[in-house]
């Protein structure tokens, strides 16, 4: 039997309750299958390229569409499914905020432990912390995303994502549980968040509270992301981004082997 979740209001953001069709999808990003428990996100992070890759017309950030019945079709897919290593978070925040009131990720997570699946779960929320009680004897991988240390940037750039505070402190107190936990770090916006000062800063600081891995991207120029982040970025600086997205810089490859002595590329 479907919980009746009963609408909640995220201001700005426009809430269905759906039902889905299937829950696991093939997965190309170190896993063999992509989870979402919901479609759309309320974090409005102006750099995310998750609609051009899912195909999703609606403007990112405005909408979320609720699974209600994804723990349940999980649930049947898993007694078919070969086993292999589940991500959630490869498209939507699976603890972004409408999860504190459906807790469609957490009744996710009780099925993929009950069934012994190796779980990956990146998110921006500290919200995780409320399901150690599954997740510290599970077979998982938690990922946190970060961006800077700045929280007036993340401000700008993340304009409804969990305090760059909180994630730290999460972060810590699950590496006291015992969890493995790593840090990507990005998108790295050029001249903005990825000086030697800000990457040597950020790599001290994910040092002190135990995190052993960490990753790191560029800002990737995807279909709309230029028209969100233009108005943000001074007239220097916005002549200087033409230049490496639309001629010919190759700032990147530049960057990269300066990028690679805080963390692996994966660009």
């Amino acid at each position: 039997m479907e919980l009746e979740y009963k609408k909640k209001d995220i201001e700005g953001v426009d809430v269905q309750i759906k039902n889905c069709k299937s829950a696991l999808s093939n997965s190309r990003l170190e896993s063999d299958y992509a989870l979402n428990p919901y479609r759309g996100c309320s974090h409005g992070c102006l750099y995310c390229y998750a609609p051009f890759v899912i195909r999703e017309e609606r403007p990112w950030g405005d909408f979320v569409d609720v699974k209600r019945n994804i723990p349940r079709i999980l649930s049947k897919e898993l007694k078919k499914k070969e086993k292999g290593c589940v991500r959630l978070g490869s498209v939507t925040d699976p603890y972004q905020e409408a999860e504190k009131e459906y807790c469609l990720t957490r009744r996710c997570l009780k099925q993929l432990k009950k069934k012994d699946f190796p779980t990956i779960v990146q998110t921006k929320s500290s919200l995780i912390k409320r399901d150690i009680d599954i997740v510290q004897d599970m077979d998982i991988e938690v990922g946190f995303t970060l961006t800077s240390l700045d929280d007036e940037f993340r401000r700008t750039f993340e304009p409804d994502a969990p305090a760059i505070s909180d994630r730290l402190t999460a972060i810590k107190e699950l590496n006291e549980e015992g969890l493995d936990t790593w840090v990507f770090i990005g998108p790295l916006f050029p001249y903005l968040n990825d000086s030697v000062e800000d990457l040597k800063r950020m790599k001290e600081t994910l040092d002190s509270i135990g995190v052993k891995e960490v990753y790191l991207d560029k800002l990737n120029m995807r279909k709309g992301i230029w028209n969100k982040i233009e108005d943000e970025l001074e007239v220097d600086l916005k002549k200087k981004y033409k230049g490496i997205y639309f001629g010919d810089d190759d700032y990147f490859e530049k960057k990269k082997d300066i990028y690679s002595r805080f963390g692996k590329t994966v660009y």
